[in-house]
């Protein structure tokens, strides 16, 4: 684990979200001057650490959103590091931590419950899931929050990349699997539920899935889908949830200009790894799921039920 984090620290280099230039010919609320998205909703971005307190400090996304008017981030610390704790302090990014690791929907459906009950969320205030190996930057969440704004019951998805350049794409858009596309993707590299984004139309938001690493929603949503399902520890959640969601006429919203660089590791693709085997549990649990054959399990209140 650490030899492939100092490789992939190598690879953040260029660590100033600033490098970013969001590229739009969408129309979009242009943002003042000042360090603010007033005439948005409030944004909460939720971020989870398994010790990636070198990727988050690498990346300075957080550093720079925290000083953003209308944006709060709740950093969870899965396992206590003082680097991490120390470095939300200094940028006043709030920072919780855990007795005993949590597995990425627990730690997520926490920070929603603290949004809520100690930050003041309030229904239709935006929520966002942030996986700390992403690099976002301003000019995204605004295109986000727009396309929120406009379409308010769906989930909304950026479009997501793995290099500075903005040519290769990440999978963070997909079809729903079946149990043999999750086989046939292990030992045949199979890619029938990928879809290139930039060479095909995108299906309905019916037929695809969000990925978790940059989803952005309303609060009232994400409570009512009762968050992630903590069944799973890791893997998976966020294809269940989108699922969930799409019963309830919650639909995946991809917003094409939004961009931002996803640093991904893989680590499930490494043959039995304690990774490869969080997934593959995931699988059958998303597999039970689809056919009803399980409940989901959650500590997400229906915060917002009877409000007017």
């Amino acid at each position: 684990m650490r030899s492939s984090t100092k490789q992939f620290l190598n690879l953040v280099v260029f660590r100033s979200a600033a490098q970013i230039e969001a590229q739009t010919n969408c129309k979009l609320i242009t943002a003042s001057a000042s360090q603010n998205l007033e005439g948005f909703m409030k944004l909460y971005i939720s971020v989870v650490s398994h010790r990636h307190q070198d990727v988050i400090i690498n990346l300075e996304s957080l550093k720079k959103l925290a000083k953003v008017k209308n944006i709060s981030i709740v950093c969870l610390d899965n396992i206590a590091t003082p680097k991490l704790r120390k470095y939300c302090r200094e940028y006043k990014i709030h920072y919780l931590t855990n007795r005993e690791a949590q597995g990425f929907a627990a730690n997520n459906n926490r920070v929603f419950n603290h949004c809520v009950k100690k930050l003041g969320m309030g229904k239709n205030d935006a929520f966002m899931l942030l996986n700390p190996d992403v690099m976002i930057d301003k000019k995204c969440l605004e295109l986000l929050l727009a396309s929120l704004e406009e379409h308010p019951n769906k989930i909304h998805a950026p479009n997501l990349f793995i290099d500075k350049e903005h040519i290769v794409q990440d999978d963070n858009i997909r079809k729903y699997p079946k149990f043999w596309n999750f086989v046939r993707t292990y030992l045949l590299n199979d890619r029938s539920t990928m879809i290139e984004r930039d060479k095909e139309q995108l299906p309905n938001g019916d037929k695809v899935w969000a990925s978790g690493a940059a989803m952005m929603l309303r609060a009232e949503v994400y409570a009512n889908l009762c968050g992630l399902d903590e069944t799973y520890f890791l893997y998976c959640e966020d294809i269940d949830f989108c699922m969930r969601a799409k019963v309830e006429g919650h639909f995946v919203h991809y917003s094409e200009q939004a961009k931002a660089i996803h640093f991904r590791q893989r680590e499930s693709k490494r043959f039995l790894t304690c990774y490869f085997f969080w997934h593959v549990q995931s699988v059958f649990l998303y597999t039970f799921a689809q056919y009803k054959l399980r409940k989901p399990k959650s500590c997400t209140e229906k915060f917002f039920d009877g409000d007017e």
